[in-house]
């Protein structure tokens, strides 16, 4: 048995269902939920308006952010044997700080990023979901969060073919620090975990054979 709590992240695209489905898996295992923090940036809804101009803020806000809320779920829980469930994991600042910062910033961005990441807590099992750009489009516009109301489909699609990048079995090794973590990889199109009762069980199989994989208890 794993003396430290299982780490479940789950990734993809904007609008892919990451929250959707964090929920779902923490209500099933019992683990702690941990949620990013999206309409707290201040930058955000600036952001969307004119990328170049406000992206360093955005994403440096989103850095820090998460930052702390890893090291607080690495002393308050994982290091408590007890699990938990994210809905995102942070090499999304990579993938996001990619596509909206040139090229220096980006570097510059990196070299801090690897700096601090180092020693952050690292999910045992990443579930990356993917979908059609025109699935994604579809369900932001129907969440119809005020600040994603201007968002360009070019965007969404761009960031999508960035997330199959990083998350390609060929590059993953290295895009991970240190330990590179189980991928559970799903196409979210068709799917609904929500409302679906097969769907749902088949993605919480999944989950639970990875964790049996681990030595861990499901």
């Amino acid at each position: 048995m794993n003396s430290r709590g299982i780490f479940i992240a789950i990734e993809g695209p904007i609008g892919v269902g990451k929250t959707t489905l964090a929920t779902i898996l923490n209500d099933h295992f019992g683990y702690t939920l941990l949620r990013e923090i999206v309409e707290e940036n201040p930058f955000l809804s600036k952001f969307y308006t004119d990328i170049k101009e406000y992206a360093l803020q955005t994403e440096a806000f989103f850095l820090f952010n998460r930052l702390k809320q890893l090291s607080d779920i690495e002393k308050d829980v994982l290091k408590k044997s007890q699990g938990v469930v994210s809905d995102y994991h942070i090499i999304k600042n990579l993938i996001f700080a990619g596509i909206t910062l040139d090229k220096m910033e980006f570097h510059r961005y990196k070299q801090m990023y690897n700096i601090f990441v180092n020693d952050l807590p690292q999910p045992d099992i990443i579930i990356y979901l993917n979908s059609d750009t025109d699935v994604l489009m579809k369900r932001i516009a129907m969440r119809d969060r005020s600040f994603e109301r201007q968002m360009a489909r070019d965007y969404i699609n761009e960031l999508r073919l960035e997330y199959k990048y990083y998350f390609d079995p060929l590059s993953i090794k290295h895009n991970f620090m240190g330990k590179e973590p189980l991928i559970i990889e799903v196409d979210n199109s068709n799917l609904d975990f929500l409302n679906n009762d097969k769907d749902r069980n088949s993605i919480i199989n999944k989950v639970e054979e990875a964790i049996k994989t681990l030595g861990g208890q499901a």
